[in-house]
């Protein structure tokens, strides 16, 4: 495990699963793993995006053609999603690089 999270893939994928499959709240699994409610969404977000493999750690930065990201930007100026579902649309890794 990387210093960046102390939670294994496993721990995060269980809670994820938890969440999606038998419904629990994300309140409830914020006080189980303990871990804040936006760092449960970000993990279903990635799970959703890139299935278990959102859920590893990246040792590298990934890089976005410049098209893509004008694109992006451009789509969420215009009011075409909120910028989580601009960076769902373009693949984009977190909201923080848009």
């Amino acid at each position: 495990m990387s210093k960046r999270s102390p939670k294994s893939v496993e721990e995060k994928l269980e809670a994820v699963l938890c969440h999606l499959e038998k419904g629990e709240s994300l309140s409830q699994l914020s006080r189980r793993f303990d871990v804040t409610i936006p760092t449960l969404e970000r993990w279903i977000w990635r799970y959703q995006s890139d299935g278990v493999d959102g859920l590893k750690e990246s040792h590298t930065w990934k890089k976005y053609s410049s098209d893509l990201k004008k694109s992006a930007v451009e789509d969420y100026l215009d009011g075409k999603g909120s910028t989580h579902t601009i960076c769902q649309k373009y693949g984009i890794s977190s909201t923080y690089v848009l």
